[in-house]
């Protein structure tokens, strides 16, 4: 028997190559299987061009220039965003969520302390005062004390963003950036 005698249906191929028949069709449509008839195959033919096809798309998908370039190209951008993060955090535009947090925590303590104090500090004023004009003069004024000591927390980086492109050698000479003072006491 001939290899060009040698064809078989749609249903055998894709038995033999593991393929549904759709998917079959569609490597014949791409040119990767070589068709006879319709609906007929060339065994032979059909089979070493499915191991040709198999062989390329193995060698293109190991780990070669392709990828080198991707990854090259994936380690230049986060550096790139590594950058601008720095030059933000330099321009006071962006702080790390855990100074916020710190932030929050020191603003949230403050001003419990602070409302909690009213009561005691306000007590024998708004006791003496002479009307209830003047009470709520006391009271207002007393709680915006307690607004404007809020007002003069300030969030700066504790924990700046560092660059990865500093040499192990020169990390020694790297001095941290000061640390956050939270509060201005009055």
């Amino acid at each position: 028997m001939s290899e060009s005698n040698n064809t078989v249906p749609l249903d055998t191929i894709s038995k033999l190559l593991d393929l549904t028949p759709r998917r079959v069709n569609q490597l014949t449509k791409d040119g990767v299987l070589p068709k006879v008839d319709r609906g007929r195959y060339a065994l032979v033919p059909v089979v070493r061009s499915y191991i040709r096809y198999l062989r390329e798309r193995s060698v293109n998908t190991d780990v070669g220039a392709d990828d080198y370039a991707a990854h090259r190209a994936r380690l230049t951008k986060a550096r790139a965003d590594m950058a601008e993060m720095e030059r933000e955090q330099m321009a006071s535009s962006l702080i790390p969520s855990d100074d916020v947090a710190d932030a929050w925590e020191v603003m949230a303590g403050n001003m419990r302390s602070r409302l909690l104090a009213i009561p005691s500090k306000t007590a024998a004023t708004i006791f003496s005062a002479d009307d209830v004009v003047d009470a709520k003069k006391i009271l207002k004024d007393t709680i915006n004390e307690a607004l404007a000591e809020l007002s003069s927390i300030e969030v700066k980086t504790a924990n700046p963003i560092r660059s990865a492109e500093l040499d192990d050698d020169s990390e020694e000479d790297v001095k941290p950036v000061s640390t956050t003072t939270r509060t201005k006491n009055k």
